[in-house]
């Protein structure tokens, strides 16, 4: 037949070359981080977001004109209050977790499976808006800084994505050192950046007010402040609480005592989150920045982290340059911890039964490969479909994450009622607070996000939880089908073998002499594409076929496929009772580059009849040494 094998070592040593050497299960470990660096690991996600927080808020009051300004330090501190109840609220959480008490699970655990899905739909929607968000606001830092590249930020952001799936395909570690010299170095790079700006005129020291542009000065229009404007501000703002939950997923990668441990690094990334936050809004206001999301043409307008360092700096092009790195580097941290997120949530739910089983498999690297690529290829659409812009994706962010809040506060309530330990009252005021607090928002958002692009996640949301109900349905079937109890071996049917026969050669006879052994009813099938080759074949046939009966089938479309499988059924309907194995001689070649010189019948073969029932398939191997 001439279809050659896949030659394993040469794929082999391709995968090593890209993905590196693979991983022995033992070498699978758990690293015990000290907070000094457990706050890296954990609070890189939440602290990136200052980034595009305040960034959103200008965009949405701007819309009103210049003159709203005043209203970006009041928003920010609003979204800090709604910070500080959430952070509080996860530190009885951790408390009530020392396993780990991620929002599946005490969705799961204390509402019931329905809400646990949604908790899970909204997370990974999350997830996949966090990685398309992060890498689209690094992309916009770099091309503010190299402005030339503006026009290619879709592209970079893909770069970046794939760049980053190559890396985690190749195993990642999730290291603190890894994590820690770019997270604080970002720490530290803003919080001086914020520190002068706010403190350096008590010095002497006075930021240079910002100084529009021809275009952002013809942009500026006067209407008057309406209370949807302020609701639509302060929820594009709630974006910089997006991975504050991240600390309750992993409370065991923390030292002994590892609740109270983790309850205070979630503390102290509030304190630094609140600190870089409200800085940056104050500098905004005061110095009259002013974002309104798009330059020159179809690309994004210069961020607001550059402009603050303009301001704050007097447009010294090398510390700009080092705060937007600085930047640029933690968002892709943040990034990077949805790649280790997003396949760990999807293994669960590929353990419980609701997402495929592929999911819950470790790779060679001992990572959830299959999970990174899904996640790769879910975000590329997605920032292909945005034109790779920040401000375009920023509108759907929010919805996934206060609903996964507002979900865990009320399972914390729910657990607490339940439980009634010590101090239990004080507990339910604390998580009952915070899930009206994050429920009114969510409300909030999906009211005045909802027409600027949010109505998208509340479709994929339902959508998902239907695909994980049918899923699981199907497993339950399966599982069903497939049961031991009640089971009575039954006796094995009649046996009909057909071989394949596209000439005869030294790769045909073993399939010949494998079909005479496990059965007495066998036969060989020709399919006829060409005349001439049918004549010689019967010939050989002759010296070599024996006893075996030929079937010569003609094709007069010079198809294979088609005519055998008609030929297989037809074997079917004239034996109802008989099992059919079809065997498929095959010879195997050698060297990589000689498989693309012979056909793959074969697999062409397995793939029609793979479903026909009652039917095996079966290689014979002739290798040719």
């Amino acid at each position: 037949m001439g279809r050659s094998s896949q030659i394993r070592l040469d794929w082999s040593l391709v995968r090593r070359l890209i993905f590196g050497s693979p991983l022995s299960t033992e070498q699978l470990s758990h690293q015990r981080l000290p907070k000094i660096l457990a706050l890296p690991i954990f609070a890189s996600d939440a602290l990136s977001s200052t980034a595009y927080a305040t960034q959103a808020i200008l965009l949405n009051l701007l819309i009103a004109g210049p003159h709203v300004l005043h209203l970006t330090v009041p928003i920010s501190i609003a979204i800090v209050v709604l910070l500080w109840v959430v952070v509080i609220s996860y530190t009885q959480t951790v408390h009530a977790y020392p396993e780990g008490g991620g929002t599946y699970t005490v969705s799961r655990e204390n509402l019931g499976i329905n809400w646990g899905l949604l908790a899970a739909a909204a997370l990974l929607t999350d997830y996949v808006l966090t990685v398309a968000v992060s890498i689209t606001s690094g992309v916009q830092q770099i091309t503010s800084f190299f402005t030339d590249l503006a026009p290619y930020q879709t592209q970079l952001a893909v770069a970046a994505i794939w760049f980053l799936t190559l890396a985690n395909l190749r195993g990642v570690k999730e290291s603190g050192m890894l994590f820690a010299v770019p997270t604080y170095f970002f720490v530290i790079t803003m919080l001086g950046t914020v520190g002068v700006g706010v403190f350096g005129p008590l010095f002497g020291y006075h930021p240079r007010p910002y100084q529009p542009t021809t275009q952002e000065t013809a942009q500026q229009v006067m209407h008057a402040v309406s209370l949807g404007l302020i609701l639509r501000a302060f929820a594009s703002g709630c974006a910089a609480m997006t991975g504050i939950e991240a600390v309750a997923n992993g409370v065991q990668a923390f030292r002994p005592p590892e609740s109270k441990n983790a309850a205070q690094t979630l503390v102290a990334m509030g304190a630094i989150l609140s600190t870089i936050f409200l800085g940056i809004s104050y500098i905004a206001q005061k110095y009259h920045i002013l974002y309104y999301g798009h330059g020159e043409g179809d690309v994004s307008a210069e961020s607001v982290i550059s402009m603050v360092a303009r301001v704050v700096f007097h447009d010294e092009p090398l510390l700009r340059g080092i705060i937007l790195f600085a930047t640029a580097t933690i968002l892709l941290l943040a990034a990077n911890t949805a790649y280790a997120d997003f396949p760990r949530l999807s293994s669960i739910l590929a353990r419980h039964g609701y997402m495929p089983r592929q999911l819950a498999n470790l790779g060679d690297r001992l990572v959830f490969s299959n999970g990174i690529i899904l996640l790769a290829v879910f975000v590329s659409l997605l920032v292909v479909a945005f034109g790779g812009s920040v401000d375009r994706l920023i509108p759907l962010y929010a919805v996934g994450v206060f609903t996964a809040f507002t979900l865990s506060q009320a399972g914390m309530v729910r657990h607490w009622l339940q439980q009634k330990g010590t101090g239990w009252q004080w507990k339910v005021l604390v998580n009952g607070i915070g899930a009206v607090a994050t429920g009114i928002v969510l409300l909030v958002i999906i009211v005045e996000k909802g027409p600027q692009g949010a109505w998208v996640v509340l479709v994929v949301i339902p959508i998902l939880m239907w695909i994980f109900t049918q899923i699981n349905r199907h497993y339950q079937k399966v599982r069903a089908r497939l049961t031991l109890i009640g089971y009575e071996p039954q006796p094995l049917p009649p046996h009909t073998v057909l071989v394949l026969v596209p000439d005869v050669h030294r790769g045909v006879i073993p399939a010949l002499e494998y079909a005479r052994e496990i059965s007495k009813d066998h036969r060989a099938v020709h399919i006829e594409i060409n005349p001439v080759d049918t004549q010689r074949l019967k010939e050989r046939w002759e010296q070599w076929g024996g006893d075996m009966p030929l079937v010569i089938i003609e094709s007069p479309y010079r198809s294979l496929i088609g005519p055998l499988v008609e030929y297989v059924r037809q074997v079917r309907q004239d034996h109802p009772r008989h099992l059919i194995t079809v065997v498929l001689p095959e010879f195997v070649v050698t060297k990589w580059w000689e498989r693309v010189l012979h056909n793959n019948s074969a697999f062409l073969i397995k793939l029609a009849l793979g479903n026909v029932r009652d039917v095996v398939i079966t290689n014979v191997r002739y290798y040719l040494d």
